[in-house]
């Protein structure tokens, strides 16, 4: 039997396969945050201090939007593409 924590781990290993672009552009994204070339700001829309980075275009992985976890999850539910 699985525990939960493997499943979340085997859900996200079959979304990094089959998503390759938008897994690069998380990576690059958490690592230009980690080096300090992008700093996180305010939800553009609520201006919630805790934030998420949005990819608007996955081929350009530093030009985010900053959007808190209510917005960024309606923006991917809008394009009926999920969270």
């Amino acid at each position: 039997m699985e525990t939960p924590v493997k499943k979340k781990h085997l859900k996200q290993e079959r979304w990094r396969k089959r998503n390759p672009k938008q897994h690069w552009a998380h990576r690059a994204t958490r690592s230009a945050i980690k080096s300090g070339l992008l700093l996180p700001a305010p939800c553009e829309v609520c201006g919630d201090p805790t934030s998420e980075a949005h990819h608007p275009d996955y081929d350009r992985p530093l030009h985010v939007t900053w959007l808190c976890r209510a917005h960024h999850r309606a923006v991917h539910y809008k394009k009926g593409g999920g969270a």
